[in-house]
């Protein structure tokens, strides 16, 4: 795989990640329909960075950018699932 080509993956998943996140913040304690997008928001992004890992293997794994955006991936999908337990406590 192309480093240029994974590179361009790995900056596809962090965006969807930002947003992801930035729709949760927005989310907090009112629209699951916002949670939801940025649950399928995030769905993408583990898709993005699934396949890159799958293209380059150990190459995306060891790189740095790839080992951000996946962390960042599983604190978001936390705050998905605390947004979503929070607001069914409101409700």
């Amino acid at each position: 795989m192309a480093q240029s080509n994974m590179h361009q993956q790995l900056q596809q998943a962090s965006q969807q990640i930002k947003d992801a996140q930035g729709a949760v913040l927005q989310a907090q304690g009112a629209d699951a329909q916002l949670l939801e997008q940025a649950h399928q928001q995030l769905e993408k992004a583990e898709h993005v960075l699934q396949q890159t890992q799958d293209q380059a293997g150990q190459t995306a794994t060891e790189n740095a950018q790839f080992q951000q955006a996946y962390e960042q991936l599983h604190d978001v999908r936390q705050q998905v699932q605390e947004a979503k337990q929070n607001n069914n406590d409101v409700l």
